[in-house]
Formats: C-alpha cells, structure tokens, sequence
C-alpha cells in the first residue's frame, strides 16, 4: 500500500474545505490503496488535522467523519445573535478594504476585549462560539488523547510558532511531554492570530503565536524526522487553502490585502516542499544513504477555480452556515476529483 501523510494548510474558515476534502479521503481509506500515517496541520488546518486523527484512533474512518461534521457544525454562526455578530463582521472588514469604513484595531489584550465576549454571550451567543477552548474540548477528549501519546501512526503535528524567540515548534503525537504534544493547548496555539483577537497561548514557559508565522502546514518533519526509510511516506498530499497565482493585478485597498494575506500563507509552504525537492534530488544522485531516505512524491489538493476566484480577505472569517457548507461541498468533489487521478 502506499503510505501517505496529509499536510493541511491554515486559511481560517476557508478550512471547511479542507475538513470536506478530508470526509471524502477518510471515506475511501477502508479497502484503498492508500495507508494513512500522518497528518499535520497549522491554525485552523490543524482543526481539521485535529478533529480527523481523533476520530481515527477513537472509532476509525467512520468517526473521523462524524468528528469533522460535528465541530464544523458548531464552529458555524447558529443563534441570530451569532448570525448577526458574524454579518457585521464580514461586512465591516469588507467596507474598510474598499475605504467606505475606517479600519478599526485593537488588541486582544484591551480590557473592554472580554466584555465584548460577555456580552456576547448574553445577548445568546453561545459558548463554543465565542471561545476556541470549549469547541475543542465538546468533540474531542483530551484526556483520552493524553492516555493515547505517544502515538505514531497516524503521527500528528500541528505547527505553532514561538513569539519570543521566532522558532518554529510542531507539536508532535509521537512526542510524552505535555510541553511537546497533542493538546488543546496545543490545537489554540495553533490558530492564536493577534489581528483576529487572539491572546498568545502560554504551554510550558513558552507563548506561541499562529503557525501561519512559521509552517504552514508542517511538511518537512514528515521526511526530516524519521531515521529510517520505511518510516517515511511514499507521497505527502497537501491540501492548499490559498491560490498560487491571480488572474489580474490587485489595486483595491480589499484586493491588495487578500493578495498579501495569500502570498504570505504560501511563502512557508513554499519552504517546506522546496525541501522536499532538495531532498529527492540528492537522493536521486545517490548523496543520500538508501535504508534512511527515498523520494517523495508531493501532491496538492486545491479548491476549484470557480470558487477560489470568488473568495476574499473578509470570507475567512465568514462563519455562516451556507458559507461553510458551501466549502466543504467543494472539498469533497474535489477530493474525489483528486483521488480519481484529476490535478494534483
């Protein structure tokens, strides 16, 4: 069978694709070609990366899917006060980027910050709306995830990066310390963006920051971190969340920050599969002992054009229903497009 380690790229909601791409991979692993030994993850790439490998330990293929629909489902604007919260938002961000409305900062750590989350809360927002932690912890038991690790098939790594120092941290299910493991903490480190009100997550003595900063998704670790061969994939599929190249130059104050935003998601990428490239080139002419390494095919899994096309910097924070569903929707064809042979 061939062995194969999915990589799952940050792109805030824009990630209800990945989570759709990967109902339709996990549907097709009982009896495939395929053996799936790891996945990893970066901001809300690592949800999805998350709420997957539990489902797979817990209960299999099956579960994994359940998991992935159900936090999802929960992860979407339900209540008309969270419909309405999120429909200012969206559109807030969308009259700044085209200068109709002044663009209004702040930072998470601003006192009235946590009474805007009160309130939120009681005008009917609910708990999983408003705080990352408790979605997490309502799907996925981290106390059975202790008790699980070290776990090394599927191995687990969720990408994070260290505020002070700048170093690059993957979080590991291969790894026993709870600085270095799967956690919740781990999984809000993870998605921890400043500019979206996000505080950085303390674990251990260390504060971690969005993994967008660093790997987005870890790619490298899956060839880099295993001594032998045989412990290494024979392909990395790596669902990419933000398009490569425009059609047309961006000059609109919305565009040109979409832009930014997209080049920026994909410069680490860029880094992690260039190394991949390095790698099987020196193993081709022979630079590299056999027993330890071999190539590594790498294939991307993308949205379709006729939605990439459609989307901006304001959609990823759209959590509405339609929206989400709409993405996973696409997810899923274009998994079966892909797993059909179509591009990748």
């Amino acid at each position: 069978m061939t062995q194969i380690a999915i990589a799952c790229q940050g792109g805030a909601l824009h990630a209800a694709f990945t989570a759709g791409a990967l109902k339709t991979i996990f549907e097709r692993l009982d009896g495939g070609p395929y053996e799936l030994t790891g996945l990893s993850g970066t901001s809300a790439g690592a949800l999805c990366a998350v709420a997957g490998w539990y489902g797979l330990l817990t209960g299999g293929p099956a579960e994994a899917i359940n998991t992935l629909e159900a936090i999802w489902a929960d992860f979407a604007a339900v209540t008309p006060t969270e419909q309405a919260f999120n429909a200012w938002l969206v559109t807030s961000l969308r009259l700044q980027g085209y200068w109709l409305a002044a663009d209004v900062r702040f930072s998470p750590y601003a006192p009235f910050f946590p009474a805007l989350i009160a309130q939120l809360r009681l005008a009917g927002a609910r708990p999983e709306f408003v705080d990352y932690e408790t979605l997490l912890e309502k799907h996925i038991n981290f106390n059975t995830v202790r008790e699980l690790q070290p776990v090394s098939r599927p191995w687990l790594l969720i990408g994070a990066v260290n505020v002070l120092s700048g170093d690059f941290k993957a979080f590991s299910s291969q790894e026993s310390s709870p600085d270095d493991n799967i956690t919740a903490a781990a999984v809000q480190a993870s998605g921890a963006i400043p500019g979206f009100g996000s505080r950085a997550v303390r674990i251990g003595e260390e504060i971690y920051w969005d993994g967008v900063y660093s790997q987005n998704p870890p790619v490298r670790n899956f060839l880099a971190d295993p001594e032998m061969a045989a412990d290494k994939p024979d392909e990395i599929w790596v669902i990419q969340l933000n398009p490569t190249s425009r059609r047309d130059e961006p000059k609109t104050v919305a565009d040109i920050q979409d832009r930014d935003n997209e080049l920026a998601a994909n410069l680490s990428l860029g880094q992690e599969t260039k190394f991949i490239a390095d790698v099987n080139g020196w193993v081709e002419r022979g630079y590299l002992p056999a027993d330890q390494y071999k190539t590594v095919t790498v294939r991307t899994l993308t949205m379709s054009p006729e939605l990439s096309e459609t989307l901006d910097y304001a959609s990823k924070l759209d959590r509405s229903r339609s929206f989400i569903q709409m993405l996973m929707a696409d997810g899923e064809k274009q998994a079966g497009i892909f797993l059909d042979g179509g591009a990748g």
